[in-house]
């Protein structure tokens, strides 16, 4: 009897779902079945009375400029305290991420997804062995704070200062502080990847 895996994908852009699924599903397995299932944001999947084996999850793709990827995390831990979860994103590098079982880069390679998606496949509830994954791409990381990644953001959608504060529960002039805290870091791992990485963190 085939063992069916639940995967589910916490990312509001369709295509990582399609992607994952086309990946999972390519080549057929004669021991197991991987059942993808989609959520566009945190709070849909805590609604979920699915038992999860796998939770793979984009801070970046929520629909929100805040991000607060580690309380994410630890909420889906109590909801799934049986799940490994996986950080699949742009933001692999920029934030730091705890609680988790692996990260990956969503630049790497196809060759590196598809040995990914071997880890993960091996690394379900009732494998015997765990190890962690991590899988980023080269470029030298400039470690950004939840708050410092969020202010950026939410300039890129157009939103005044005032309201980034009133969003973050904090005065203007923190504000200011975390942009050019954000600013400073990025610049130092400038290199010619400076502007496209502002874009990654934007998304």
């Amino acid at each position: 009897m085939k063992e069916t895996i639940h995967v589910a994908v916490i990312d509001s852009c369709e295509f990582t779902m399609i992607g994952l699924q086309y990946l999972g599903n390519r080549e057929p397995d004669a021991h197991r079945d991987v059942i993808f299932h989609g959520f566009s944001n945190i709070e849909d999947f805590l609604l979920s009375e699915r038992t999860w084996d796998i939770v793979i999850y984009d801070p970046l793709n929520i629909g929100s400029f805040m991000i607060t990827p580690n309380e994410d995390i630890l909420r889906i831990k109590e909801k799934q305290p049986a799940a490994r979860i996986y950080i699949y994103s742009l933001s692999v590098g920029f934030l730091k991420f705890k609680h988790v079982d692996g990260v990956i880069n969503k630049r790497v390679s196809l060759g590196d997804i598809k040995a990914m998606w071997q880890i993960l496949m091996s690394q379900t509830p009732k494998a015997l062995n765990h190890y962690n994954v991590s899988i980023t791409s080269r470029q030298r990381p400039a470690r950004l704070s939840n708050e410092e990644a969020s202010v950026l953001r939410g300039y890129s959608c157009n939103l005044k200062t005032k309201q980034i504060a009133r969003q973050l529960g904090c005065n203007v002039r923190l504000v200011y502080f975390y942009k050019n805290n954000a600013m400073n870091k990025l610049k130092a791992v400038r290199g010619p990847s400076f502007y496209q990485s502002i874009r990654w963190i934007l998304n």
